[in-house]
């Protein structure tokens, strides 16, 4: 038993939880002190496994204390080397010193234990009860970035920073918006593997990277100038020697070196390469004998020049990622600084940043010191899931660790450490966890400690029947053999087990095609559900919880509902949606958008009841533009709603009156999931909407229903969730997703990325192919991550397909055995073994539910009842209080009650849902009153570690003298005088409830109060416990597009439409989508969200204003390169007097940045066109600018109206030419004419719809004048921005009237408006 450092490599199902309560109860017996778990460390990942390994640890004790576990017994007395009387003796003994000093029982997650440093050892320790811990660090984030673009309106350096950084992003064909990589970068890095990097760029200042980028624009150009003469240089090598194009091999050699026009099209091209190497061919065996000569004779030159280019090229790519990663690394610094006053203004400490904290605490403090501020010396310590443990958390650990297993205690006893893991169930790469890490420790690469390790493997598989285990173990080693993985075919690390299962089990591996794909799914559940399989017996297990929505949305059965709780956001109900509605309309009276939105839940949920004879009807007759209380009025019931006092209650209150008026269930679990939302809201912040609608904005997306087993549904999981549990059916859905999905999009460090410049430590690179050109470090570091990425793969394979104990399918999608996918690893396994498309092995079997009843008990008469009653969050608990006080009122009015709030702030919600007010006629003071007596019931809420035993009382509870005496009590003292009261009340009153949140998802683990656990496991002489588990049944319900029928009304109103004038942009809403073509068009509702910066609406219209202020003293005149310049003068004031004009306000933050972007726009089309008059000769003179159109055509006997607004129309050395401007980048193919069927049915090609639908319009303006071009000028395209239709004359005035025409049509004659999905 004795070992000073002990690793156990545990395979999937091995009992790695088993394991660690045996040794950790073993450590415990053999100590001479039976109060040794004080001095004893377990840590977990989540925590889950931290509540299952206490749970484990107290049960063994339990069983060997009473003898009701042999297997224990055996393992226990082997370990140990005691008899079983010792045994039991001191597991008894052990047990409730354990339950008395509960504190002490340090089973814990490794951030909470981080966590209890940080605050212990913190030089401003008197502050840190305060602070909240936050696990979501983007919302933060968005913050902090927020808050750097207001900065920009009084900080000119970051001003400039910024603006130059949306500038380069249009240099490279990318949105100038550059909040979205200012968030994507603060996240990644915001991991704690880029802190070194972190630190050295926090060092550098703004003057040094503008250095770095003025070198490295040198650079750039040099290497530029330089390719160009090497490719002159080779083209001279084959001019001068007589050679042409078609002497070389399809010609490709002088295609490529004519592809340098420019930089973007810059690239090395490796069959090049191979073939001036002589690897292929590089001119036709038929060539004439003196050419073969004369290309010989150069070869060698050419490959020098292209080896030289391409070194140059690549070159360019680490300069090119360098710049535009510089803005985002020179502003580390202020983000992180931000970070840090978000965290201090708002008292949260993101979780994301403990290993950092703490690493710097331990680098300055030494071990016995941080001891000594947390009050406990470990000596002995256990670490499960080994494998998810990052770098920095066990560099942390080490020193502590290593003072405790290198030094002796008091007694001569030495510490130890053991460690549990897997490293095929490394699937938390992403969030830190090294795979290496554990693999190091096991072939002892590396060793921290002066002792070697003794190593376990556990090669027998507890959980799953033998052909699960077989089907593993063969898919598994066929896998990494496949994808060459050596590190798998050791003896430490392979897949091989063996199952200590005696039934038989079955796996099935099936292929299809994509149209069975779902309905094979189905099958298969109907399958196991008529072979006597519940529905909590079966898991779906997915990568991605898109592929959750996917199913539920494919798969639509009578007999059973696939659920999650992973895509079970509150936001998608209607009801919760309504309530923001609500909340909206408080805030913003005329929003029109979200008046339709209650319009239209209040008529779904029949609100109205006949009122009204259709939706749209309703919309008509409310949708009128009046005063918010007035349109509350109109459309509430006798019981009229007032807003004016809606908008004067608090949130809770505010939620209460729109139920009591528009009657709506406040028992729906979604509804109870915002109420709850909303407590924990109103914990740290003011009790206003306007606040929680900021909460929400940032949050709504990861507030979700919490789900138990217990739904009558079948579960669907994401794997990373799954780890750690078993289920008897696991059904595996296999999606085409590549193995090396992402890839580009990762990030990579490189050292030292420039000879020439050594200002520069690290660079940032993508992770490409490129990196393979960039030397041995580069490639090594790229091989690295594609191998990394396969072990991810693999390893979340191994972890889902293990997750089974009866029955495993496996149901792929068809796929190329040859592509890098998911699917193409199950095709290529049946091909293996012979099979098209599908493979088992065991045999089906009835599932016999165990009909074992239990023997009823003879209730001993003299024990107490206690009511155990576990819960979701605090509504649950809140609801469950009411109801049980207005039952318990109900049948007797004189009922002795007590209710004590372990949570005070839940009385609140106790109120909510009691409308009788029970609760003022109970007791309810607290728990020191000197009042407790005997009662008839008595409710505990909140019955959790953490708020019972409670160490803090709030101001007011008690009198100034009682919570001083309470406060100069040790912690043991606080606990044994509340252990003693509660064991009085309990022993007094005649029916008990506790009460617990059992909710893991919250930094607050959701374990059950030691008091609980006493009554469990100490009291089973004196108290019987009956659990009781509160959940709501979720009733799952399909989002169903909106469709509108059409009526009268709308036919009336699509007339009028027709009849005042239909522009281009109507018909391709309408193609795009129907609905939203009703909603804006019909019902005037446009439905764009408040903003503090210009969307992109605002944005086009700014733009548009700006280009006809400049342009406009110029109508009539041929245009000259002074007035192009006399534009570019005024373009600084127009750009401003233009935003101010428009929005009455000077522009701020990222605004300030749009009006530099804007310029930029502006200024590259100015240039182009300078560029034409000057050296080009071009004549141009504007006809007109923003000039409206209108002409009529008749279609289907109607007179329509065709109205439009044609940004320029001009000419062009004498020939007229229809202009339109987008800010956008635009791709020339989607003005090519032979997409000319698709412009009716497909809003892709909405520019050549309208291109067309002006040219129609300005031929009807422009009757005598010949149209040469029809084109957009695409501002974002910076070399040639102008685009036209080629060919455009081919179609006639006619073919484009029918065009127009056969739309209309469709508008016409359409039945339905049906939302498409498409977003506006």
């Amino acid at each position: 038993m004795d070992y000073s450092f002990k690793i156990i490599n545990s395979s999937a199902g091995s009992g790695k939880t088993f394991n660690l309560a045996t040794e950790y109860i073993s450590k415990l017996l053999n100590s001479q002190d039976d109060e040794h778990f004080k001095s004893m460390l377990a840590l977990t990942f989540t925590n889950k496994a931290s509540i299952e390994m206490k749970d484990r640890i107290l049960i063994y004790l339990f069983d060997l204390k009473h003898k009701r576990n042999k297997i224990i017994q055996e393992i226990i007395s082997k370990k140990t080397g005691l008899d079983q009387l010792t045994i039991e003796k001191k597991s008894s003994n052990i047990l409730e010193k354990i339950l008395y000093n509960y504190s002490n029982f340090n089973v814990i997650t490794i951030d909470s234990f981080t966590n209890n440093i940080i605050k212990s050892v913190s030089e401003d320790s008197e502050n840190q009860d305060d602070y909240t811990i936050e696990l979501d660090n983007s919302v933060y984030l968005d913050q902090a970035i927020e808050e750097l673009f207001s900065d920009i309106d009084h900080d000119e350096e970051l001003k400039e920073l910024l603006i130059e950084f949306a500038k380069f992003k249009l240099t490279i064909n990318k949105s100038w918006d550059i909040s979205y990589d200012l968030k994507d970068f603060g996240l990644f890095i915001d991991k704690e593997s880029n802190r070194d990097q972190v630190d050295y760029f926090k060092k550098m200042n703004f003057n040094l990277f503008y250095q770095i980028k003025k070198k490295l624009y040198v650079i750039k150009n040099d290497n530029i100038l330089n390719i160009h003469d090497l490719v002159s240089n080779s083209n001279e090598l084959i001019t001068n020697n007589g050679l042409s194009d078609s002497d070389f091999r399809g010609g490709f050699l002088n295609k490529y070196l004519k592809s340098f026009i420019n930089e973007d099209s810059f690239y090395i091209n490796d069959p090049i390469e191979k073939s001036l190497k002589g690897e292929l061919n590089l001119y036709n065996k038929t060539l004439e004998k003196s050419k073969v000569e004369r290309i010989e004779k150069i070869r060698s030159n050419l490959l020098t020049n292209y080896l030289k280019i391409k070194k140059l090229i690549i070159d360019l790519y680490k300069v090119n990622s360098t710049l535009s990663f510089l803005p985002s690394l020179s502003l580390i610094s202020r983000i992180e600084e931000k970070i840090d006053d978000i965290q201090s203004d708002n008292k949260i400490r993101l979780i994301s940043k403990f290993n950092s904290q703490l690493n710097l605490l331990i680098k300055s403090n030494e071990a016995p010191y941080i001891y000594e501020k947390l009050g406990s010396r470990y000596t002995d310590f256990f670490i499960d899931e080994f494998q998810d443990t990052s770098e920095l958390q066990w560099h942390n650990l080490i020193p502590l660790i290593s003072n405790s297993v290198h030094s002796e205690s008091h007694d001569g006893s030495k510490g130890s450490l053991l460690i549990v893991g897997d490293p095929k169930q490394s699937i938390y790469r992403w969030r830190g966890g090294k795979f290496n890490q554990f693999i190091n420790l096991i072939y002892e690469r590396t060793n921290p400690f002066h002792f070697k390790p003794i190593l376990k493997n556990t090669d027998i598989n507890y959980r799953s029947c033998k052909e699960i285990v077989e089907f593993n173990s063969d898919f598994f080693n066929y896998l990494s053999d496949k994808l060459n993985i050596e590190i798998y075919n050791s003896n430490d690390l392979n897949f091989n087990q063996y199952s200590n299962k005696k039934q038989n089990g079955y796996v099935s591996v099936d292929v299809t095609d994509n149209k069975s794909f779902y309905s094979k799914i189905e099958k298969q559940i109907l399958d196991l559900l008529n072979r006597g399989y519940s529905t909590s017996d079966i898991i779906v297990l997915v990568r991605k919880n898109r592929y959750s929505k996917e199913l539920i949305e494919n798969i639509n059965n009578s007999k059973f509902k696939l659920i999650s709780s992973d895509i079970l956001q509150i936001k998608n109900s209607d009801i919760v949606q309504f309530l923001i509605s609500m909340f909206k309309l408080s805030q913003n009276n005329n929003d029109y958008s979200e008046r339709k939105r209650v319009i239209n839940f209040l008529f779904t949920e029949n609100y109205f009841e006949k009122r009204y004879d259709s939706l749209n009807e309703c919309f008509f007759m409310n949708l009128s533009k009046i005063h918010v209380n007035d349109f509350f009025q109109k459309i509430s019931k006798k019981n009229k709603f007032d807003f004016k006092h809606f908008t004067s209650l608090n949130i809770l209150d505010a939620i209460k009156y729109c139920s009591s008026i528009f009657k709506l269930e406040i028992e729906d679990p979604y509804v109870m999931a915002l109420i709850d939302d909303i407590f924990e809201f109103l914990d740290n912040n003011d009790d206003s909407i306007k606040s929680y609608l900021s909460h929400w904005t940032k949050k709504s997306d990861s507030i979700n229903l919490s789900v138990s087993d217990d739904q009558n549904s079948i579960s669907i999981s994401t794997i990373h969730k799954s780890k750690g549990l078993e289920f008897p059916v696991v059904i595996s859905p296999i999606y085409s997703d590549r193995l090396d999905e992402n890839t580009n999009k990762d990030l990579l460090w490189l050292y030292e990325p420039f000879e020439a410049l050594n200002d520069l430590k690290w660079t940032l690179m993508r992770k490409t192919k490129n990196l393979l050109n960039m030397g041995d470090t580069a490639k090594e570091i790229f091989e690295s991550e594609i191998l990394n990425n396969l072990l991810d793969s693999i390893n979340l394979l191994y972890v889902a397909f293990t997750r089974a104990e009866k029955e495993l399918y496996i149901i792929s999608k068809k796929d190329n055995p040859e592509v890098n996918t998911f699917s193409s690893l199950i095709q290529s396994f049946l091909d293996n073994k012979s099979k098209s498309d599908q493979y088992s092995i065991g045999k089906k079997l009835i599932n016999e539910k165990n009909q074992n009843r239990a023997e009823s008990e003879l209730i001993n008469l003299n024990k107490k009842k206690v009511n155990i009653i576990s819960t979701s969050k605090n509504v649950n608990q809140a609801k469950y209080i009411s109801d049980t006080l207005s039952n318990i009122y109900t049948n007797d009015s004189a009922a002795k009650v007590y209710v004590f709030f372990a949570n005070q702030k839940l009385a609140k919600l106790v109120n909510f849902y009691d409308d009788d007010k029970n609760l003022n006629i109970s007791s309810n003071y607290h728990l020191f009153d000197s009042k407790i007596s005997a009662y008839d019931h008595v409710m505990i809420t909140n019955m959790n570690e953490g708020f019972l035993p409670f160490n803090d009382i709030k101001e007011g509870i008690l009198s100034k003298s009682e919570k001083q005496k309470f406060d100069n009590m040790s912690q043991y003292e606080q606990e044994n005088k509340i252990s003693t009261i509660f064991y009085e009340l309990i022993d007094k009153s005649d029916e008990i409830h506790l009460i617990y949140d059992s909710d893991l998802k919250s930094f607050m683990s959701g374990e059950k109060s030691r008091y609980i656990k006493q009554l469990e496991l100490l009291k089973t002489d004196s108290h019987i416990c009956e659990r009781k588990v509160i959940e709501q049944k979720i009733k799952t319900k399909n989002n169903e597009s909106p469709i509108i029928i059409k009526d009268s009304l709308i036919d009336k109103s699509i007339d009028n439409i027709l009849k005042t004038g239909i522009s281009a942009s109507t018909l391709n809403l309408f193609i795009k989508n129907p609905y939203l073509f009703y909603e804006q068009k019909i019902l005037n509702v446009n439905d764009f969200e408040e903003s503090k910066y210009l969307n992109y609406m605002d944005q086009g219209t700014l733009i548009h204003k700006v280009i006809e202020k400049i342009y406009e003293p110029y109508i009539g005149l041929n245009l000259e390169v002074k007035h192009i310049d006399l534009m570019k003068e005024k373009l600084e004031n127009e750009s401003i007097n233009s935003f101010v004009e428009l929005y009455s306000k000077e522009p701020q933050g990222k605004n300030i940045i749009f009006i530099e972007v804007l310029k930029e726009y502006i200024n590259n089309t100015l240039d182009y066109e300078k560029n034409q008059l000057k050296n080009q000769n071009a004549k141009i003179k504007i006809i007109s600018l923003e000039k409206k159109i209108s002409t009529n055509i008749k279609v289907k006997n109607k007179d329509i109206k065709l109205n439009g607004i044609i940004d320029r129309i001009d000419l062009f050395n004498g020939g007229l030419r229809v202009i339109d401007y987008k800010s956008g980048l635009v791709k020339q193919g989607i003005l090519d004419l032979k997409n000319i069927d698709n412009v009716k049915t497909d809003h892709k090609y909405s520019y050549l719809l309208q291109l067309l639908f002006y040219k129609y319009l300005a031929g009807s303006c422009y009757k005598d004048e010949d149209i040469i071009d029809i084109g957009i000028c695409s501002l974002k395209k910076r070399n040639s921005p102008f685009m036209f239709i080629e060919n455009h004359s081919t179609l006639s005035t006619n073919e484009i009237k029918i065009i127009i025409s056969d739309i209309i049509t469709d508008i016409l004659e359409t039945n339905e408006f049906i939302d498409s999905g498409n977003p506006l």
